[in-house]
């Protein structure tokens, strides 16, 4: 018994002192590692968090200075943009690992992705012929497991920046955790030289499509947290992750909503948007402006309204998505499309903006804590929602709200653009939407003439599709529904 407590005590303590790196670059990686449960338990077990952040004495980051074992040091992201800059072979091996996974399973996402960037990709070759090159190499290595292992050798042994050398001598890491497999910039840096420094490189994986739609891992992870089990079966099927590699922890974000305290109530979320208690809210939730013309959607959504087409006292609330806000320097890259969501509210009556609050401009998509309980309480108390193939369909499903999901273009706006990313047939066709939409738990919408229609069969009947809502969070939230935070923490401690 002794022995035994003495062992415990010795791992204790080895717990306590742990060092953990955590790299953050963009706002949705930091809400997920930073105002989740995960942080929260790193916190109190770890002996000291270094967080990599751009500009550290931003005001932005003030709540994590209150803690005494966190301490903020700055990203410096532009070294690894002159670094990637300066080697073209470089960014066409990332070209090439971004479209290669194990086609012996389905990876009809990874390829569409591809094939649609064909004409960007072009400008990182240089030519046609290095382009014809690459689309061999690309696949072949569809084929074959050992070329696909020939590639990531090639890239970790090569490219292996020593930009962080100075933090890694200085506080001695036991873990890093990141957001990706090496697949997000740049995580893959970071991997590499803490594999090289011997500390435990930890991915939890940050987005419901990062293993169908990323390509193959970057650099080696010791442990991979999924959030399902059905994410497990990609990353070991098609990415050729070793399957004890893989642990599922759920999905940190989405404790929140599993908490009845944390949301608002009705009463709190009309007196917030100074909405009457009558109404039925229609949340119509935008797909990024860099994608998707949400105009013509929100337009039809409020006229229908204004001619008294829908059941009940309706209003239409937008949400605008994080990408509106996008900057180059201080212009909005979308101004012109912001402007003509907000010529429509001003021109129906019944119509509200929903502008999610931007805290800094330092990190992009960074939002305050009051943004993701707004957001839940939107969800939870909306009498329908709207969107395009967004998670959204998911976090909704979890308050068993009624979804409509878009799948179709303005046809007008369309015509006026080349890109293939704005093929709403792309979205339809992934992997992970696919499952969504086989779910029976969401109206698909495919002609503009049916939406109205949709909308107003959930109103009338709002539980038609719960048995499909419940299938969607069984499937896609997966187990700790509430505890995930808890249970990613312990696995990146190594206490689960």
């Amino acid at each position: 018994y002794d022995w035994i407590k003495s062992c415990y005590r010795w791992w204790l303590d080895s717990t306590l002192n742990m060092v953990i790196f955590i790299p953050v670059n963009q706002g949705f990686a930091y809400r997920y590692f930073l105002q989740t449960k995960i942080f929260l338990s790193l916190q109190k077990n770890a002996k000291k968090i270094v967080i990599f952040v751009p500009s550290p004495d931003d005001s932005f980051y003030d709540t994590l200075r209150n803690y005494p074992n966190v301490i903020l040091e700055d990203y410096e992201s532009f070294k690894y943009d002159n670094y990637l800059n300066h080697s073209k072979f470089q960014k066409a091996l990332i070209y090439i690992r971004s479209a290669v996974q194990n086609e012996s399973f389905d990876i009809t996402t990874t390829k569409e992705i591809y094939e649609s960037n064909l004409n960007d990709i072009l400008r990182v070759f240089g030519n046609k012929p290095s382009l014809f090159l690459s689309d061999v190499i690309i696949k072949l290595a569809r084929k074959s497991y050992f070329l696909r292992k020939a590639l990531f050798m090639l890239e970790n042994n090569l490219f292996h920046p020593k930009i962080h050398n100075k933090y890694f001598i200085k506080y001695r890491p036991d873990i890093l955790l990141v957001s990706s497999v090496g697949t997000f910039h740049y995580d893959q840096y970071f991997m590499r030289q803490a594999k090289a420094f011997g500390a435990k490189v930890v991915t939890s994986v940050l987005s419901w499509d990062n293993t169908t739609t990323r390509g193959a891992p970057g650099a080696f992870s010791d442990l991979i947290i999924s959030w399902t089990s059905e994410m497990k079966r990609e990353l070991v099927e098609l990415n050729d992750i070793k399957q004890k590699t893989v642990e599922v922890g759920g999905v940190a974000h989405y404790d929140y909503y599993f908490d009845n305290k944390f949301i608002w109530s009705r009463k709190e979320l009309l007196n917030y948007f100074d909405i009457s208690a009558q109404k039925k809210i229609i949340l119509f939730a935008t797909k990024s402006p860099n994608c998707y013309s949400n105009g013509f959607i929100a337009e039809m959504i409020a006229k229908a309204i204004f001619n008294d087409e829908l059941s009940g006292d309706c209003i239409l609330l937008i949400r605008l998505h994080p990408i509106y806000y996008r900057k180059i320097g201080s212009k909005l890259v979308f101004q012109d499309q912001l402007n003509e969501i907000q010529k429509i509210a001003s021109k129906y009556e019944n119509v509200i903006i929903n502008e999610p609050y931007i805290e800094t401009n330092v990190m992009n998509y960074s939002m305050p804590d009051k943004e993701i309980k707004l957001l839940g309480s939107l969800l939870k108390h909306s009498s329908v929602m709207v969107n395009m193939f967004s998670t959204l369909n998911i976090e909704a499903s979890i308050f068993d709200t009624p979804i409509v999901n878009i799948s179709f273009e303005d046809k007008v706006n369309l015509e006026q653009r080349k890109k293939a990313r704005f093929d709403i047939n792309l979205d339809l066709r992934q992997t992970h939407n696919q499952r969504i939409v086989n779910s029976n738990g969401v109206t698909m919408v495919y002609e503009s003439s049916k939406l109205i229609d949709a909308i107003n069969t959930n109103l009338i009947d709002p539980n038609q599709l719960s048995k499909g809502r419940k299938k969607i969070v069984e499937a896609e939230v997966g187990p700790y529904q509430g505890a995930a935070g808890k249970r990613i923490a312990n696995l990146i401690m190594g206490q689960d």
